[in-house]
């Protein structure tokens, strides 16, 4: 094998994560997957796909080596190969937010609070003095496969009828998949709709756990 071959061969390999990557889909499979592991039926409900668009996709990310599957009992669990999988999403978003125009259009339009408060960032949580409570709005799996030590858990579509049992004298900091997922920019409308003080973490339970692990 030439130089120029093996030079060849071995970006091909690298286009071949990169072609893996490229569609949405794919792409939010692989951000619940951050979160817990899954099934084919567990995917299709997340994310509104059809079975057979979740198993197409599986397995396009499978033969890319960026999931793996593993069979318990009847089912065929989906999960992250590798936490570097997770970190080329990283990547791959910081490159989007920091070149793309379109991609911050969203960003300001979308997911910028409708408040006066601007999210909060891991390190800043780390600083805070006064007493406060994690509000982690993501679904109960996801809570339990891992969360923020000491947050509580309300799935977003039971916060409206769980709000009296929040503690308000404690200001509420609310977190769920990541920068990209809305739910705790719901949570933050609902709780300050009844009065409730409340911020929003700029980033999710993954996050958390890559910047705990860099300490």
């Amino acid at each position: 094998m030439t130089t120029h071959s093996l030079k060849y061969n071995l970006f091909d390999q690298l286009a071949q994560v990169s072609k893996a990557l490229g569609h949405a889909n794919r792409l939010m499979i692989l951000d619940v997957l951050v979160q817990t592991e899954c099934d084919v039926d567990t995917l299709h409900q997340k994310l509104g796909l059809s079975i057979a668009n979740v198993s197409k996709h599986l397995q396009t990310l499978k033969q890319a080596g960026l999931v793996i599957s593993q069979r318990q009992g009847q089912r065929i669990v989906y999960a992250l190969s590798d936490p570097s999988v997770f970190r080329l999403i990283v990547s791959l978003r910081e490159v989007t937010e920091s070149q793309l125009d379109s991609m911050q259009t969203l960003l300001l339009t979308h997911l910028q609070p409708n408040t006066p408060f601007e999210p909060i960032s891991l390190k800043a949580l780390k600083d805070i003095k006064q007493p406060y409570t994690l509000l982690d709005v993501r679904p109960e799996d996801e809570y339990a496969a891992g969360h923020i030590p000491q947050a509580i858990n309300i799935p977003i579509e039971q916060l409206a009828q769980k709000l009296p049992e929040l503690d308000t004298d404690r200001t509420l900091i609310v977190y769920c998949r990541g920068p990209y997922c809305m739910w705790s920019q719901q949570a933050l409308d609902q709780l300050q709709q009844h009065g409730i003080q409340a911020k929003r973490l700029a980033e999710g339970y993954p996050e958390w756990q890559a910047y705990s692990h860099a300490l």
